[in-house]
Protein backbone atom coordinates (compact mmCIF):
# COMPACT_ATOMS: atom_id res chain seq x y z
CA UNK A 1 0.00 0.00 0.00
CA UNK A 2 2.71 2.17 0.81
CA UNK A 3 4.63 1.54 -2.41
CA UNK A 4 1.36 2.46 -4.22
CA UNK A 5 1.22 5.66 -2.80
CA UNK A 6 4.71 6.48 -3.44
CA UNK A 7 4.18 5.45 -6.99
CA UNK A 8 1.19 7.65 -7.02
CA UNK A 9 3.08 10.50 -5.74
CA UNK A 10 5.99 10.43 -8.31
CA UNK A 11 3.84 9.80 -11.01
CA UNK A 12 1.49 13.41 -9.48
CA UNK A 13 4.96 15.25 -9.84
CA UNK A 14 6.09 13.99 -13.07
CA UNK A 15 2.67 14.99 -14.35
CA UNK A 16 3.30 18.70 -12.79
CA UNK A 17 6.52 19.10 -14.48
CA UNK A 18 5.02 17.68 -17.92
CA UNK A 19 2.58 20.46 -17.65
CA UNK A 20 4.99 23.26 -16.77
CA UNK A 21 7.32 21.85 -19.78
CA UNK A 22 4.28 22.00 -22.27
CA UNK A 23 4.25 25.71 -21.20
CA UNK A 24 7.58 26.56 -21.73
CA UNK A 25 7.93 24.52 -24.90
CA UNK A 26 4.86 26.43 -26.23
CA UNK A 27 7.17 29.83 -25.57
CA UNK A 28 7.15 32.22 -27.58
CA UNK A 29 3.05 31.28 -29.34
CA UNK A 30 1.61 34.98 -29.97
CA UNK A 31 3.38 38.66 -30.83
CA UNK A 32 6.57 39.60 -28.30
CA UNK A 33 6.56 43.35 -27.19
CA UNK A 34 9.74 45.21 -26.15
CA UNK A 35 9.28 48.26 -24.10
CA UNK A 36 12.60 50.71 -25.00
CA UNK A 37 13.11 53.35 -21.97
CA UNK A 38 14.33 55.63 -24.97
CA UNK A 39 13.53 57.30 -28.24
CA UNK A 40 13.37 55.88 -31.58
CA UNK A 41 16.74 56.51 -33.14
CA UNK A 42 19.34 56.07 -30.60
CA UNK A 43 21.86 53.53 -30.18
CA UNK A 44 19.68 51.17 -28.06
CA UNK A 45 16.45 51.38 -30.45
CA UNK A 46 18.68 50.88 -33.59
CA UNK A 47 20.01 47.71 -31.87
CA UNK A 48 17.07 46.35 -30.43
CA UNK A 49 15.31 46.98 -33.71
CA UNK A 50 17.80 44.57 -35.72
CA UNK A 51 17.32 42.20 -32.59
CA UNK A 52 13.95 41.90 -33.19
CA UNK A 53 13.49 41.16 -36.44
CA UNK A 54 16.01 38.07 -36.81
CA UNK A 55 14.79 36.94 -33.63
CA UNK A 56 11.37 37.58 -35.06
CA UNK A 57 12.83 35.52 -38.34
CA UNK A 58 14.18 32.69 -35.95
CA UNK A 59 10.72 32.27 -34.13
CA UNK A 60 8.70 33.55 -36.88
CA UNK A 61 6.36 35.39 -34.58
CA UNK A 62 6.55 38.73 -34.62
CA UNK A 63 8.94 41.10 -32.25
CA UNK A 64 7.60 44.64 -31.83
CA UNK A 65 9.19 47.53 -30.14
CA UNK A 66 7.62 50.01 -28.32
CA UNK A 67 9.36 53.59 -27.71
CA UNK A 68 8.40 55.19 -23.91
CA UNK A 69 11.30 56.93 -23.19
CA UNK A 70 9.52 59.54 -20.39
CA UNK A 71 10.71 59.86 -16.98
CA UNK A 72 14.23 58.23 -17.56
CA UNK A 73 12.61 55.11 -18.16
CA UNK A 74 10.89 54.50 -15.04
CA UNK A 75 7.28 54.27 -16.89
CA UNK A 76 8.40 52.11 -19.53
CA UNK A 77 10.09 49.61 -16.45
CA UNK A 78 6.49 49.71 -14.81
CA UNK A 79 4.64 48.56 -16.92
CA UNK A 80 7.27 45.35 -17.83
CA UNK A 81 7.44 44.91 -13.81
CA UNK A 82 4.04 45.30 -12.92
CA UNK A 83 3.06 42.95 -16.17
CA UNK A 84 2.42 39.25 -16.74
CA UNK A 85 5.66 36.68 -15.99
CA UNK A 86 5.12 35.17 -19.15
CA UNK A 87 7.71 36.49 -21.39
CA UNK A 88 5.69 38.33 -23.90
CA UNK A 89 6.51 41.88 -22.16
CA UNK A 90 10.49 42.90 -22.19
CA UNK A 91 12.11 45.98 -21.52
CA UNK A 92 15.39 47.68 -22.80
CA UNK A 93 17.30 50.46 -21.24
CA UNK A 94 20.61 51.38 -20.55
CA UNK A 95 21.32 49.42 -17.79
CA UNK A 96 23.47 52.71 -16.56
CA UNK A 97 20.44 54.37 -16.67
CA UNK A 98 18.55 52.30 -14.70
CA UNK A 99 21.17 51.55 -12.14
CA UNK A 100 21.72 55.01 -11.66
CA UNK A 101 17.64 55.42 -10.96
CA UNK A 102 17.36 52.60 -9.11
CA UNK A 103 20.89 53.93 -6.86
CA UNK A 104 20.21 57.89 -6.96
CA UNK A 105 16.15 57.99 -6.55
CA UNK A 106 15.17 55.62 -3.73
CA UNK A 107 11.40 56.24 -4.35
CA UNK A 108 11.79 55.13 -7.81
CA UNK A 109 8.55 53.18 -8.89
CA UNK A 110 11.54 51.25 -10.26
CA UNK A 111 14.34 48.93 -9.05
CA UNK A 112 16.87 47.21 -11.19
CA UNK A 113 18.10 44.72 -8.90
CA UNK A 114 14.21 44.60 -6.99
CA UNK A 115 12.15 44.49 -10.07
CA UNK A 116 13.90 42.67 -13.21
CA UNK A 117 15.23 39.60 -13.94
CA UNK A 118 17.95 39.74 -16.61
CA UNK A 119 18.01 38.11 -20.27
CA UNK A 120 21.25 39.82 -21.51
CA UNK A 121 23.44 43.01 -21.14
CA UNK A 122 25.99 44.02 -23.43
CA UNK A 123 28.53 46.61 -24.20
CA UNK A 124 28.08 48.63 -27.44
CA UNK A 125 30.28 51.10 -27.81
CA UNK A 126 32.94 53.20 -26.76
CA UNK A 127 32.60 56.91 -24.73
CA UNK A 128 34.79 59.14 -26.66
CA UNK A 129 36.62 62.28 -25.67
CA UNK A 130 36.55 65.05 -28.58
CA UNK A 131 38.19 68.06 -29.39
CA UNK A 132 37.47 70.14 -32.80
CA UNK A 133 40.25 68.54 -35.66
CA UNK A 134 41.93 72.26 -35.26
CA UNK A 135 41.94 72.14 -31.34
CA UNK A 136 45.40 73.59 -29.57
CA UNK A 137 44.32 69.97 -27.63
CA UNK A 138 46.59 67.28 -29.43
CA UNK A 139 46.21 64.91 -27.16
CA UNK A 140 44.93 63.47 -23.94
CA UNK A 141 48.26 64.59 -21.78
CA UNK A 142 48.01 68.39 -23.98
CA UNK A 143 44.41 68.72 -22.19
CA UNK A 144 45.41 67.63 -19.14
CA UNK A 145 48.23 69.61 -18.57
CA UNK A 146 46.45 72.61 -19.85
CA UNK A 147 42.95 71.77 -17.19
CA UNK A 148 45.28 71.36 -14.30
CA UNK A 149 47.14 74.77 -14.92
CA UNK A 150 43.80 76.49 -15.81
CA UNK A 151 41.00 75.56 -13.78
CA UNK A 152 37.49 76.08 -14.79
CA UNK A 153 38.60 77.24 -18.48
CA UNK A 154 37.92 74.37 -20.57
CA UNK A 155 34.29 73.85 -21.34
CA UNK A 156 33.27 70.22 -21.62
CA UNK A 157 29.88 69.42 -23.21
CA UNK A 158 28.45 66.46 -22.16
CA UNK A 159 24.87 64.79 -22.18
CA UNK A 160 22.02 65.49 -19.43
CA UNK A 161 22.97 64.84 -15.43
CA UNK A 162 23.44 61.66 -14.32
CA UNK A 163 24.01 60.15 -17.87
CA UNK A 164 27.35 57.83 -18.22
CA UNK A 165 29.26 60.36 -20.44
CA UNK A 166 28.14 62.85 -17.80
CA UNK A 167 29.71 60.59 -14.94
CA UNK A 168 32.62 59.35 -16.63
CA UNK A 169 33.46 63.87 -16.88
CA UNK A 170 32.93 63.91 -13.00
CA UNK A 171 35.33 60.95 -12.72
CA UNK A 172 37.36 62.35 -15.12
CA UNK A 173 37.47 65.77 -12.95
CA UNK A 174 37.60 63.64 -9.73
CA UNK A 175 40.97 61.36 -10.52
CA UNK A 176 42.39 63.40 -12.89
CA UNK A 177 42.20 67.08 -11.23
CA UNK A 178 41.07 68.53 -14.28
CA UNK A 179 38.49 71.21 -13.03
CA UNK A 180 36.48 71.51 -16.12
CA UNK A 181 33.66 73.05 -16.61
CA UNK A 182 30.82 70.66 -17.57
CA UNK A 183 27.82 72.07 -19.47
CA UNK A 184 24.58 69.83 -20.21
CA UNK A 185 23.36 69.72 -23.38
CA UNK A 186 20.09 67.90 -24.83
CA UNK A 187 21.63 65.22 -26.46
CA UNK A 188 24.89 63.67 -29.17
CA UNK A 189 23.57 66.33 -32.15
CA UNK A 190 23.71 69.05 -29.63
CA UNK A 191 26.94 68.20 -29.09
CA UNK A 192 28.60 67.34 -32.05
CA UNK A 193 27.36 70.85 -33.23
CA UNK A 194 28.74 72.89 -30.80
CA UNK A 195 32.24 71.42 -30.40
CA UNK A 196 31.91 71.63 -34.07
CA UNK A 197 31.07 75.11 -34.03
CA UNK A 198 34.28 76.18 -31.26
CA UNK A 199 31.51 76.61 -28.50
CA UNK A 200 33.17 73.68 -26.12
CA UNK A 201 36.26 72.75 -26.07
CA UNK A 202 35.80 69.33 -25.76
CA UNK A 203 32.47 66.97 -25.14
CA UNK A 204 31.81 63.44 -24.88
CA UNK A 205 30.40 61.18 -27.72
CA UNK A 206 29.79 57.86 -28.37
CA UNK A 207 32.27 56.01 -31.22
CA UNK A 208 28.94 55.20 -32.74
CA UNK A 209 28.02 58.47 -33.36
CA UNK A 210 31.02 60.23 -33.78
CA UNK A 211 32.15 57.94 -36.64
CA UNK A 212 31.08 60.06 -39.61
CA UNK A 213 32.77 63.62 -37.81
CA UNK A 214 35.74 61.98 -37.15
CA UNK A 215 36.01 59.85 -40.38
CA UNK A 216 35.32 63.28 -42.35
CA UNK A 217 38.40 64.75 -40.24
CA UNK A 218 36.11 67.42 -38.70
CA UNK A 219 36.95 66.15 -35.08
CA UNK A 220 39.39 64.43 -33.18
CA UNK A 221 39.24 61.62 -30.84
CA UNK A 222 41.70 61.77 -27.51
CA UNK A 223 40.88 59.17 -25.41
CA UNK A 224 37.98 56.87 -24.78
CA UNK A 225 36.63 54.69 -21.55
CA UNK A 226 37.20 51.43 -23.61
CA UNK A 227 39.24 50.09 -26.67
CA UNK A 228 37.75 51.86 -29.71
CA UNK A 229 38.23 51.22 -33.29
CA UNK A 230 39.14 54.37 -33.41
CA UNK A 231 42.45 53.48 -31.98
CA UNK A 232 42.50 55.49 -29.15
CA UNK A 233 43.74 54.96 -25.55
CA UNK A 234 41.70 54.47 -23.09
CA UNK A 235 41.87 56.25 -19.57
CA UNK A 236 43.11 53.40 -17.47
CA UNK A 237 46.07 53.43 -20.34
CA UNK A 238 46.68 56.89 -19.24
CA UNK A 239 46.40 56.25 -15.75
CA UNK A 240 42.70 56.27 -15.03
CA UNK A 241 41.54 53.02 -14.36
CA UNK A 242 38.66 54.51 -11.71
CA UNK A 243 37.14 55.39 -15.05
CA UNK A 244 34.90 52.39 -15.64
CA UNK A 245 31.89 53.77 -16.85
CA UNK A 246 31.07 52.09 -20.52
CA UNK A 247 27.49 52.07 -22.00
CA UNK A 248 25.63 49.32 -21.14
CA UNK A 249 22.52 48.09 -22.35
CA UNK A 250 20.28 45.17 -21.76
CA UNK A 251 17.09 43.21 -22.25
CA UNK A 252 15.45 42.61 -19.02
CA UNK A 253 12.14 40.49 -17.91
CA UNK A 254 9.80 41.25 -14.94
CA UNK A 255 10.93 39.48 -11.91
CA UNK A 256 9.77 35.94 -11.52
CA UNK A 257 10.41 35.29 -15.21
CA UNK A 258 10.33 31.73 -15.94
CA UNK A 259 14.01 30.18 -16.23
CA UNK A 260 12.99 28.32 -18.68
CA UNK A 261 11.32 31.29 -21.17
CA UNK A 262 15.55 33.10 -20.47
CA UNK A 263 16.83 30.19 -21.34
CA UNK A 264 14.97 30.43 -24.96
CA UNK A 265 15.71 33.70 -25.08
CA UNK A 266 19.58 32.54 -24.24
CA UNK A 267 19.92 30.27 -27.09
CA UNK A 268 18.57 32.17 -29.41
CA UNK A 269 20.12 35.14 -28.64
CA UNK A 270 23.41 32.98 -29.02
CA UNK A 271 22.30 31.73 -32.23
CA UNK A 272 21.54 35.38 -33.68
CA UNK A 273 25.16 36.79 -32.74
CA UNK A 274 26.27 33.87 -35.50
CA UNK A 275 24.44 35.33 -38.22
CA UNK A 276 26.71 36.98 -40.58
CA UNK A 277 23.65 38.99 -41.77
CA UNK A 278 23.16 40.08 -38.20
CA UNK A 279 26.42 40.41 -36.95
CA UNK A 280 27.25 42.51 -40.53
CA UNK A 281 25.15 44.89 -39.75
CA UNK A 282 26.29 45.73 -36.25
CA UNK A 283 30.06 46.10 -37.95
CA UNK A 284 28.60 48.33 -40.13
CA UNK A 285 27.40 50.63 -37.29
CA UNK A 286 30.84 49.72 -35.83
CA UNK A 287 28.75 48.17 -32.70
CA UNK A 288 30.82 46.37 -30.09
CA UNK A 289 28.71 43.77 -29.11
CA UNK A 290 30.31 42.13 -26.32
CA UNK A 291 26.89 39.94 -24.55
CA UNK A 292 26.76 38.75 -21.10
CA UNK A 293 24.04 35.83 -20.35
CA UNK A 294 24.00 33.34 -17.33
CA UNK A 295 21.94 33.97 -14.30
CA UNK A 296 25.24 34.15 -12.24
CA UNK A 297 26.82 36.15 -14.62
CA UNK A 298 24.55 38.72 -15.42
CA UNK A 299 23.61 38.92 -11.08
CA UNK A 300 27.05 40.38 -10.80
CA UNK A 301 26.82 42.42 -14.01
CA UNK A 302 24.22 44.29 -12.30
CA UNK A 303 25.73 44.15 -8.93
CA UNK A 304 28.94 45.66 -10.66
CA UNK A 305 27.12 48.79 -12.16
CA UNK A 306 25.15 49.34 -9.04
CA UNK A 307 28.05 49.77 -7.10
CA UNK A 308 29.86 51.61 -9.28
CA UNK A 309 26.58 54.69 -9.42
CA UNK A 310 27.17 54.59 -5.38
CA UNK A 311 29.87 56.32 -5.79
CA UNK A 312 27.99 59.45 -6.73
CA UNK A 313 25.33 61.55 -4.44
CA UNK A 314 21.93 61.63 -5.52
CA UNK A 315 22.11 65.15 -7.31
CA UNK A 316 25.33 64.07 -9.33
CA UNK A 317 23.07 61.10 -10.22
CA UNK A 318 20.82 63.73 -11.81
CA UNK A 319 17.79 63.31 -8.35
CA UNK A 320 17.74 65.50 -5.01
CA UNK A 321 17.85 64.13 -1.78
Amino acid sequence: MKAKTICLLVAFLVGLTSVGYAQVKDYPKKPIQIIVGHPPGGGIDTFYRLLAEQVSKTWNVPVNLVNKPAASGAIAGSEVANGEKDGYTLFAILINQLASLSVGNPKSPVHMLRDFDPIEVHTYAAQVMLVKADSKFKSFDDLVDYSTKKPGEVLCAVPQVGSSMHLVALLLNRHAKLNMTLVHLDGPREIATGILGGHFDIGFLNDVIAKPHVTAGKLKAIVSDIKSYLGIPTFAEKGYPQIDLPTVMGLLGPKGLPPAIIKTWEDTLKMVLQEPTFMASMNKLSYNINMVTGADNLSKRLKEEMDKCARFTPEELGWKK
